[in-house]
């Protein structure tokens, strides 16, 4: 889900906003933005689990989704730089 997260941001920024080459904003830097836009942060299902009482197994779950996707869009971002 993060790459395609990453290149629906790409395309988005150069195809919707009309950033393109002409102001320097080519499809490397481009794949760099949505490599760090796409990671979700999964803050607001936390908090709101924790507010339910739900389990900690789901919470903890949850949190390591998280820093599986942070981990990973840190990995892309490095090998598009």
């Amino acid at each position: 889900m993060l790459l395609i997260g990453t290149v629906l941001s790409a395309a988005m920024m150069r195809y919707m906003f009309h950033y393109d080459d002409s102001v320097g904003f080519s499809w490397d830097a481009a794949l760099m933005y949505g490599s760090i836009i796409s990671a979700t942060d999964p803050v607001a299902v936390v908090s709101l689990l924790n507010t339910l009482g739900a389990s900690k197994r789901i919470t903890t779950m949850i949190e390591g989704e998280s820093l599986l996707n942070d981990g990973t869009a840190m990995v892309l971002f490095l090998i598009l730089l």
